[in-house]
């Protein structure tokens, strides 16, 4: 019974939370255009194949209302990195602040075009850029994180090497390096769903689908350690 509560409790902890949700819609809508994708290779009737893609376009246009205001969060960390001593990361982190900046307020128009609050005759156009600047966006953290990946491990052979290095060190210096190489396949699998949104590569909708599932589930478990700590 006590565990039935605290597992309820971290569920509504995570629930709570703007993050949580729009990750967890984000799961969900990626499934659906993943299954959409499933039924139509499958040969399932065009009523249950319609179902799903109208799932998938709602989800869609709702998280748009959950990233409403995420540009004033990238501006804010893009503005903070300016002051990143190291200059690769310094550069990697404006230019995929900058980016997704970008990408989100493109984004914000694009909804704004949807309600019909303000039409936008060139509405392609401004998907299109956003979709390159989330691109370039994930480039830059791609960048970043092959360099952690050598500051790290530099890191560690001085560390080990070391005899009278301290546990503590090295148990950071361990979680920092499965951050970066969790951030590196998460963006690794991400930047999939703009390049296929491009059409620079022929990626269908099934791998797309699954991209994005995959980083939706990261970034839930990101959010559930976040507010279950």
């Amino acid at each position: 019974m006590v565990l039935s509560h605290a597992h309820a409790d971290a569920i509504n902890k995570f629930l709570a939370t703007t993050t949580g949700r729009e990750k967890l819609c984000r799961l969900v809508q990626y499934f659906s255009r993943f299954y959409v994708f499933y039924l139509t290779r499958t040969g399932a009737s065009k009523d249950v194949i319609k179902r799903w893609a109208e799932l998938k376009s709602h989800i869609g246009n709702a998280r748009k209302f959950f990233r409403l205001l995420k540009p004033i969060e990238f501006a804010q960390t893009g503005i903070k990195g300016l002051s990143i001593q190291d200059p690769v990361l310094r550069a990697t982190t404006v230019i995929k602040q900058a980016g997704m900046f970008l990408y989100y307020t493109t984004e914000a128009i694009n909804l704004g075009n949807i309600t019909s609050f303000r039409k936008v005759d060139n509405i392609k156009s401004i998907t299109t850029f956003g979709q390159k600047c989330w691109f370039v966006a994930l480039t830059a953290s791609l960048v970043s994180g092959l360099y952690k990946f050598k500051v790290l491990s530099a890191k560690e052979a001085r560390l080990t090497s070391n005899e009278k290095t301290d546990e503590a060190d090295l148990k950071k210096l361990y979680k920092d390096q499965f951050t970066a190489r969790y951030q590196f396949v998460q963006d690794s699998c991400d930047i999939i769903i703009p390049t296929a949104g491009l059409g620079w590569i022929g990626f269908d909708e099934g791998i797309v689908g699954i991209a994005g599932m995959i980083t939706s589930a990261m970034a839930a478990r990101n959010q559930w350690y976040k507010v279950n700590a």
